[in-house]
């Protein structure tokens, strides 16, 4: 009877593209596309030979629903709970502030794990990546046809669009949707990430080096360092991944992420150097990436967490709905599900 269900397309799985395809699982066929060769979106893991490094999301909370939703990830080992020693760094280095441990979660053995952890789950229709859209047509009959990488994928009842703004307003026609999408501007951020060579490290640093496992910094340059390695589930290579501020990012935005990797691994050094136990000249890895749509500036003004044209077959959602957090991708996802299930 599974031919008979309504046919919904989801592009981008990020955690709102997720949680929309959850939540609509035996209500519809649901088919997956994402322009990249994984899953999770900014939910993402760099691996090398020598370390692995979740280089977009580092950590998340999650409210009674989120965690409702998490349930069968964490009992079956990928999704654990996590409570970081988190301090706030001074530019010397020193330690300014010990925040309160606060419960957090992170997926195993890397954050890129959580997408695949839904898809073995849920078992949705299809899943096709590396498959970028670039354009949908409505058919005659009302259904959607999509373009993508020269294929073409037709006869969807309903399209829902998870992904940045600018990228959603690419697809949409002209209209107050898309006028929505284009009012959201979103704000970059560049991460860094390093691995030292072990048979370089100093004899005099501590293997548990450094003392905290995320830190906030006072720098206009360099906002988070977090000790990958310390996390739950993780190799004990050390690895630490530096995420950069957003003004600083905007800045710099049109600058080879190669540079740019230069001036974040030299200011770090020179800031935080001895904090870390590093050192550039026993460095086995260092790699930057850009991140262009990182954070909302100011989320989308509208209550719901979405946007649906229930006449058009068309949704959007995304974290920049609510806010800047991956609970807020989550909820908006879920609320979006809902008003496309009263639709079918």
């Amino acid at each position: 009877m599974q031919n008979l269900l309504p046919k919904i397309a989801i592009i981008g799985t990020g955690i709102a593209g997720l949680a929309c395809a959850a939540q609509l699982h035996g209500h519809a066929a649901i088919s997956l596309f994402d322009k990249s060769r994984g899953l999770g979106g900014r939910m993402a893991t760099r691996r090398s030979e020598l370390a692995a490094f979740d280089h977009g999301v580092s950590r998340f909370s999650a409210d009674a629903d989120f965690a409702a939703f998490l349930e069968p990830l964490t009992a079956a080992g990928s999704v654990l709970a996590w409570s970081p020693n988190t301090v706030r760094l001074s530019p010397q280095g020193a330690i300014t502030q010990t925040l309160p441990a606060r419960r957090q979660w992170v997926a195993s053995p890397g954050m890129s794990s959580l997408g695949r952890a839904v898809l073995a789950h849920y078992q949705f229709d299809a899943v096709h990546l590396g498959a970028a859209v670039g354009a949908l047509e409505r058919q005659a009959d009302h259904r959607y046809r999509l373009h993508a990488e020269g294929q073409i994928y037709e006869n969807f009842d309903r399209v829902i669009l998870a992904m940045p703004p600018a990228q959603a307003a690419a697809l949409l026609p002209q209209g107050a949707m898309r006028q929505a999408c284009e009012s959201v501007a979103m704000q970059p951020c560049h991460t860094l990430m390093l691995a030292p060579q072990l048979e370089l490290e100093t004899a005099s640093t501590p293997e548990d080096a450094p003392e905290w496992d995320v830190a906030l910094v006072d720098d206009p340059m360099l906002e988070l360092i977090i000790a990958n390695h310390r996390k739950p589930g993780r190799e004990r290579q050390r690895a630490f991944v530096v995420q950069t501020q957003h003004q600083w990012s905007a800045e710099h935005i049109d600058v080879p992420a190669a540079e740019l990797g230069a001036l974040i691994q030299a200011r770090l050094f020179d800031l935080f150097g001895d904090t870390l136990g590093l050192s550039p000249k026993a460095l086995a890895y260092h790699s930057c990436h850009r991140w262009l749509y990182a954070a909302a500036a100011k989320p989308l003004p509208n209550p719901q967490g979405f946007l649906f044209d229930a006449a058009g077959g068309l949704g959007v959602a995304g974290d920049w709905c609510l806010g800047t957090r991956v609970r807020h991708g989550f909820a908006s996802g879920t609320a979006l599900a809902a008003a496309v299930k009263t639709s079918l």
